[in-house]
C-alpha cells in the first residue's frame, strides 16, 4: 500500500488530499460484489454511484474534510467530490476489476470487456439541397 496524494480547490484554497492506492482483495471484492449485479453474465448491472461512494470511503486517508463518514461525504459540494473523484478514481478504474472477474467466470479466455460510446448530433436544420 501507498499512499499518493494531490491538491484539490477545497473552500477557495489548495488542500491535499491523501489515499491508499491498492486496497486489500478482501475489501475490493466487497466493493464489486456490493456494486455490480451479475445475475445475467450478458448484461451486468452496475451500480456506479454506489461504486464511486465505496471507493472513497475506503481509499481516502486525509481531506480537509472527515473521511470514511458518508454523511459527510454526501453533504460535499459536488464540486469538491468531481476532484477527488478524478484524483483517486484513475487507481480503480472499475472495467479493470470487472475484467478480473469475468476472466474468473470465463477462464482463460482472452476476454476484454467491449466498451463503447454512443454519440448522437442534431439533424441540420437547413434543410434539403437543391440541386
Amino acid at each position: 500500500m501507498v499512499l499518493k496524494s494531490f491538491t484539490i480547490k477545497y473552500e477557495g484554497k489548495d488542500a491535499t488530499v491523501e489515499y491508499e492506492d491498492d486496497l486489500t482483495f478482501g475489501e475490493m471484492e466487497s466493493i464489486i460484489n456490493s456494486s455490480v449485479d451479475l445475475s445475467d453474465v450478458t448484461k451486468p448491472k452496475v451500480n456506479l454511484p454506489e461504486y464511486r461512494i465505496k471507493v472513497l470511503l475506503s481509499t481516502l486517508k486525509n481531506a480537509p474534510f472527515k473521511t470514511g463518514d458518508l454523511v459527510a461525504l454526501r453533504n460535499l459540494k459536488s464540486s469538491v467530490v468531481n476532484q477527488v473523484l478524478g484524483g483517486v478514481l484513475k487507481d480503480y478504474p472499475l472495467s479493470k476489476y470487472l475484467e478480473q472477474w469475468m476472466v474468473s467466470f470465463v477462464g482463460n479466455e482472452d476476454f476484454e470487456i467491449q466498451q463503447s460510446s454512443t454519440t448522437s448530433s442534431p439533424k441540420s436544420s437547413a434543410g434539403r439541397k437543391k440541386r
